[in-house]
């Protein structure tokens, strides 16, 4: 089983979700007042269309900036999901982070990227899964409630867990032998749907949507690519 949106056709923009809960417009408006306030200007812009339409207007992607971000009402309109123009995959981290505290919700970020070793002609591509929980309120550590996290870092595999243990938590699984299975694909599901999200199902994103954008622009040298050519350079 691999767990991945819309059979991961839009990685790096699908490798990383963030969810809010909180409606689609009560998010929407939380991110443009913030960038408006960094940028000094953001405008939110209504998308019709479904998922992969609005997943293509975060063209192009971009290194050190995030001029374009992506919210996306769910199935769930307790939950919005929070996509960005990324080149490696976005900065959700920060987003929800700052956005949980700001609107006084949950924040959720999920991380799934299949693991490939390298082969003649196509890259590694280093897997790793990662749930992390963010509170409306500090934490021991800014607002960060858990994180659960399995990595590959060149050869070898990496499992961390930080924060406080949640009820839905399979803690045998954390001692398993093999570590890239202390936290699999399927328990990275289960523990989604046990906050009410299903983040690789495209069903559970029905929309409507709205794009976010501000005028910040890429650093000179940094990298401005279509999806198509970000996906090349990584192989997929």
């Amino acid at each position: 089983m691999e767990a991945v949106l819309l059979d991961d056709a839009y990685a790096p923009i699908t490798s990383r979700i963030g969810f809010l809960r909180a409606p689609l417009d009560e998010a929407a408006e939380g991110l443009r007042a913030w960038r408006a306030e960094i940028h000094g200007s953001a405008r939110a812009e209504p998308l019709a269309g479904g998922l992969p339409d609005a997943l293509g207007r975060l063209e192009p992607l971009t290194g050190g900036v995030r001029p374009r971000e992506l919210l996306v009402a769910t199935a769930d309109p307790g939950w919005t999901a929070v996509f960005d123009c990324g080149v490696q995959g976005g900065d959700q981290t920060t987003t929800v982070g700052f956005l949980a505290r700001r609107l006084m919700v949950q924040g959720v970020v999920v991380l799934s990227i299949p693991d490939r070793k390298a082969s003649p002609g196509v890259p590694d591509r280093f897997g790793g899964r990662q749930l992390e929980l963010f509170a409306p309120i500090a934490t021991d550590f800014l607002n960060y409630v858990r994180t659960v996290s399995v990595v590959r870092d060149q050869t070898r595999w990496r499992f961390d867990a930080n924060g406080t243990v949640q009820d839905f938590e399979d803690e045998d699984a954390y001692r398993r032998r093999k570590v890239a299975d202390r936290f699999s694909p399927e328990l990275l599901v289960a523990y989604a749907a046990a906050l009410g999200l299903r983040p690789f199902d495209a069903d559970f994103y029905p929309g409507p949507a709205v794009l976010v954008t501000n005028p910040a622009t890429p650093p000179p040298g940094a990298a401005v690519v279509s999806l198509a050519e970000a996906r090349r350079a990584t192989g997929l």
